[in-house]
C-alpha cells in the first residue's frame, strides 16, 4: 500500500523504445487511470489523499525495456539495488521483432 496525501506524486519510470500504455492505481476512494508516455518519468498527481493498493498496467514495446513505480522524480531502473522509493519493477519486451505484443501486468502495492 502507498499512503498518497493531496498534491503527491507517484511516479511511472518507463525505459525502451515505443514502451508507452496504460496504468491504472487502484485506490481505497477510486481509482486513478493515466497514459505512459516512452522512456520518460511520467507522473501522477493526487488531488485528494488515498491509499493505493495495487496497479495494473498494459503497455506494449518496441525493443526491450521496463517500468518502474516509484515515490521519488529520479528513475533508480539502472541500479541493481534500489531505494524504498521503488515500489514496484516490471520488465516489457517483445515477443518479436516484427510485432509490438501486448503486455499486462497486475501489482499489489
Amino acid at each position: 500500500m502507498i499512503p498518497v496525501a493531496a498534491g503527491s506524486y507517484i511516479y511511472i519510470h518507463t525505459s525502451g523504445a515505443g514502451n508507452t500504455g496504460y496504468i491504472t492505481f487502484k485506490g481505497g476512494k477510486r481509482n486513478y487511470v493515466m497514459t505512459l508516455a516512452a522512456a520518460t518519468a511520467n507522473a501522477y498527481q493526487f488531488f485528494t489523499a488515498d491509499k493505493i493498493t495495487g496497479a495494473y498496467i498494459s503497455t506494449k514495446c518496441a525493443a526491450a525495456g521496463a517500468i518502474e513505480i516509484s515515490t521519488t522524480g529520479t528513475t533508480q531502473l539502472t541500479t541493481g539495488t534500489p531505494d524504498v522509493s521503488v515500489r514496484a519493477r516490471v520488465d516489457v519486451e517483445p515477443v518479436t521483432t516484427s510485432g509490438l505484443p501486448q503486455q499486462n501486468y497486475q501489482i499489489d502495492l
